[in-house]
């Protein structure tokens, strides 16, 4: 059983830390781009201080800008993408699955909704585009995501994947990751639990056990902390991502992966095993070269196979 924990800001080299740190935040060489938009509401968000943001959409991209009077960006939106119409090389997706099961999985993603608050996250970036201008530095708009994307399947199931990435000061993001498991006949949504051939409890201590972690404090926090839908399932192994701030002593998301060996095959239920030979394709819609392969989220390019191995 190979067990990999990972800080997944720890996979970006330094090169991508100071792009990014370009592209949001405060910035004292601010890099500014032309975007074709047309006004969709105006003033469509009001501060506490009584400034206002109206809503602009992109002419020429799936994404929205909320803009200070003056034509300042400050939160770039971009619109909400799959179950459907999205293809990753080498992995059945939603167009795969009768029109019975498309519906019942279309409707949960429609009551899971947007997973930030945009109110919220636009008074955020207005309070950082303040401290800017107080401080005489430039601002660079910040950007919000959320993506859902096939991740695995067999003859029985069908797993996707949800991804938000969201701002933090700094021009920092954080992103969340949450799987979900569909029954590939009728569409119904799977509790992560029902993929173990144990309980619930004997489920969760498996998986606890198996990550051998060493540090009884971040034992604990797992244990407090985890959900089925931290449960990921791709085509070479299963992953419990635990999102930045569910464990107190981590600074960053925590991910622990189990390959699909003897041991995680021998609790799982036999048709909860994705089909291995999917994985490996070509350059996806929304850039994936399959799962085994590169994963491009957030702006960031990884290579999945060497972060699972800890390569």
């Amino acid at each position: 059983m190979k067990r990999i924990s990972v800080l997944y800001m720890e996979a970006l080299s330094v090169f991508l830390l100071a792009a990014v740190f370009l592209l949001t935040g405060c910035a004292r060489k601010p890099q500014y781009r032309e975007e074709a938009y047309v006004l969709e509401q105006e003033h469509a968000v009001t501060f506490t201080d009584g400034g206002t943001a109206d809503l602009w959409r992109a002419g020429h991209g799936p994404y929205s800008c909320y803009k200070l009077t003056d034509g300042t960006a400050l939160l770039h939106v971009h619109d909400v993408s799959g179950p459907d119409h999205v293809y990753v090389g080498g992995i059945d997706g939603f167009d795969d699955l009768n029109q019975t099961a498309q519906a019942s999985a279309k409707a949960y993603y429609e009551k899971q909704g947007l997973l930030y608050d945009i109110h919220q996250d636009l008074e955020d970036a207005y309070s950082e585009y303040s401290m800017c201008r107080d401080n005489g530095t430039g601002y660079e708009a910040r950007r919000i995501s959320q993506d859902i994307s096939p991740t695995a399947s067999n003859d029985t199931i069908m797993c996707f994947l949800t991804t938000v990435s969201l701002p933090l000061t700094g021009g920092s993001v954080r992103e969340i990751r949450l799987g979900a498991v569909f029954d590939r006949e009728t569409g119904r949504a799977l509790s992560n639990w029902e993929l173990f051939g144990l309980p619930e409890d004997e489920a969760r201590q498996w998986i606890l056990k198996a990550a051998d972690i060493s540090d009884p404090g971040l034992l604990s926090e797992m244990e407090a902390a985890m959900k089925p839908e931290y449960i990921i399932l791709f085509p070479d192994a299963l992953e419990v991502a635990f999102p930045q701030g569910t464990l107190p002593s981590q600074e960053y998301s925590y991910v622990v992966g189990f390959d699909y060996d003897k041991e995680l095959k021998a609790v799982l239920q036999p048709w909860a095993v994705p089909d291995s030979r999917q994985g490996v394709g070509k350059i996806g819609e929304n850039g994936i070269i399959g799962v085994s392969e590169l994963y491009f989220r957030t702006g960031f390019w990884y290579n999945r196979r060497k972060f699972l191995h800890g390569l």
